[in-house]
């Protein structure tokens, strides 16, 4: 005869449980507090022919267009929208850095290569 054995959680069962799920919990939490969107300056910094023309921080910054063809005679514009930037209006033949979009996190970088012009964001000012 077959013997039927129930599954029931005992004490020291809940007990590891509970730990492994606080143990979770608390790396989540790290995670999200190590992710988090820093409380700092987004400095965009644009250059042409790898010289630094313009430095902007984009928390500061109002929504608008930025055109460096009046200034520094290259026909390269960027919008400014809801502290990010991004190429626009750029005359190349083929647009490439207007399709990397909006750039607005520490580390991403764009470049309009025939216009030799880049546009990198820094976390801080230095």
């Amino acid at each position: 005869m077959e013997e039927k054995r129930s599954f029931a959680l005992g004490k020291k069962d809940w007990i590891v449980i509970g730990i492994l799920l606080l143990a979770a919990a608390g790396c989540w939490l790290f995670y999200r507090a190590a992710h988090q969107p820093p409380e700092q300056t987004n400095l965009a910094v644009i250059a042409i022919d790898g010289k630094e023309v313009l430095r902007l921080n984009l928390l500061e910054e109002e929504d608008r267009i930025l055109s460096l063809e009046e200034v520094y005679g290259v026909p390269v514009s960027f919008q400014i929208e809801d502290h990010r930037i991004r190429f626009v209006n750029v005359t190349c033949p083929d647009h490439i850095c207007e399709n990397a979009g909006y750039l607005s996190m520490e580390g991403q970088t764009a470049v309009c290569m025939p216009n030799r012009t880049s546009l990198s964001i820094y976390g801080e000012e230095g």
